[in-house]
C-alpha cells in the first residue's frame, strides 16, 4: 500500500491511499466521516492494524471516494509526528561530510548506532518551495530512506523490531554546511537543520519492501536530480548498521509512538558536501528530486 496525505481545493487535509492514478479518501472507506482521518499519523494512533483495517473495508465493498491525484495537493504524509529523528547508519558520507567539514568520524560512530533529534514543525511535503537560511550559500540536500513507526515500543530487541515498523519514505534533510562545520561538523545536532525537511510522496508499507530485507538491512536504489542532472546514484544497501540494532537504541529506556519518523541518514554520495566542490551549492530557483526505488520521487524547490 501506498498511503498519503492530501489537500483538495479548500477540503482537506485527509488521509488518503494511492491506487494507480487516483486518490481513495480513508475517511470515507473507513467510515470515520464523523471525525475525518487527517493524516497517516492519525490514522495509525486510530487503528491498532491500519493496513488490516483498509484491506477489510476493501473486500466488503464499503463506500469509497476517489479524486485524480493530479487534481490533488501533497502534504508530507505525517503531518505533524511525535518526534522526528535522524540517524547515521552509512560510513560514506559520515567519512565524506566529516573530511569537508576537516574533521575526522568520531570512535563513537563504530561502537553504536548514533540518532539526534530534528525539528518535526518544519516538514514539508512534494513540490513545496523551501528557502534558504538566510545570508546561506551553502544550501545542500541529503537524501535519505525514512522508517515510518506502527506500533509503541519501548526497550525493544533486534528481533522484534520488524513487528513496530509500519513503512518507509523518502527523506530530505535539508542542510546549511556553512553553519553545521562551524557547531559541530560531524553529525546534525544544531542550527543547520532547524528550517526545512522534506518528507513524501507517500508512506510504502513494509510487505511492499521486505524482498528487499537483508540482514536488517533494506537495499533500495537512490538517485538524486538537480534542475534534472544526476547528482547522486547510490542505494541504501550499504548500511554499514542495521535497522533492528539502530531501533533498539532508539528505543532503549524511550518510548518510539505511531507516526515516529526516523531517518537512516544520508546515503553514500547522498548529498553535495562530499564531492569535494566539483558541485556547487544549491541556489535560489533550484529543483531537487529525490528518487527511491519501490517508494517515488520527492520534488522540492528553492525558493527563487
Amino acid at each position: 500500500m501506498k498511503l498519503l496525505t492530501y489537500q483538495y481545493k479548500f477540503f482537506g487535509p485527509r488521509a488518503g491511499m494511492k491506487l494507480d492514478d487516483e486518490v481513495l479518501d480513508l475517511t470515507v472507506l473507513l467510515n470515520c466521516c464523523s471525525s475525518p482521518i487527517s493524516d497517516i499519523g492519525a490514522l495509525l494512533r486510530r487503528f491498532d492494524d491500519p493496513v488490516a483495517a483498509i484491506q477489510a473495508a476493501l473486500h466488503s465493498g464499503a463506500k469509497q471516494e476517489t479524486l485524480p491525484l493530479c487534481e490533488v495537493s501533497l502534504c508530507p504524509p505525517i503531518l505533524h509526528p511525535a518526534s522526528l529523528r535522524d540517524s547515521s547508519l552509512f560510513e560514506a558520507h559520515s567519512n565524506g561530510t566529516s573530511k569537508s567539514n576537516g574533521h575526522t568520524t568520531p570512535p563513537i560512530w563504530y561502537e553504536r548506532p548514533i540518532y539526534f533529534y530534528e525539528n518535526p514543525n518544519d516538514l514539508t511535503g512534494p513540490e513545496a518551495v523551501i528557502s534558504r537560511k538566510a545570508g546561506s550559500v551553502t544550501l545542500d540536500y541529503e537524501a535519505e530512506l525514512a522508517l515510518v513507526v506502527g506500533k509503541s515500543g519501548r526497550n525493544v530487541t533486534t528481533e522484534h523490531t520488524l513487528e513496530h515498523l509500519f513503512g518507509v519514505t523518502v527523506y530530505n534533510d535539508w542542510t546549511d554546511r556553512a553553519v553545521g562545520g562551524q557547531e559541530v561538523g560531524f553529525l546534525g545536532m544544531h542550527k543547520s537543520k532547524d528550517f526545512a525537511a522534506g518528507l513524501g510522496p507517500w508512506i510504502v508499507t513494509m510487505d511492499e519492501v521486505m524482498d528487499r530485507w537483508n540482514d536488517g538491512r533494506l537495499d533500495l536504489k537512490v538517485d538524486v536530480f538537480v534542475n534534472g542532472k544526476q547528482t547522486t546514484d547510490s542505494s541504501t544497501g550499504t548500511m554499514y548498521w542495521t535497522i533492528p540494532q539502530l531501533f533498539e537504541v532508539i528505543t532503549q529506556d524511550c518510548t518510539a509512538v505511531p507516526g515516529d519518523v526516523i531517518g537512516l541518514g544520508t546515503v553514500g554520495g547522498g548529498c553535495l558536501a562530499e564531492r569535494g566542490g566539483t558541485l556547487p551549492y544549491l541556489s535560489d530557483g533550484d529543483t531537487v528530486e529525490i528518487r527511491i526505488e519501490r517508494i517515488g520521487t520527492l520534488r522540492q524547490y528553492v525558493k527563487r
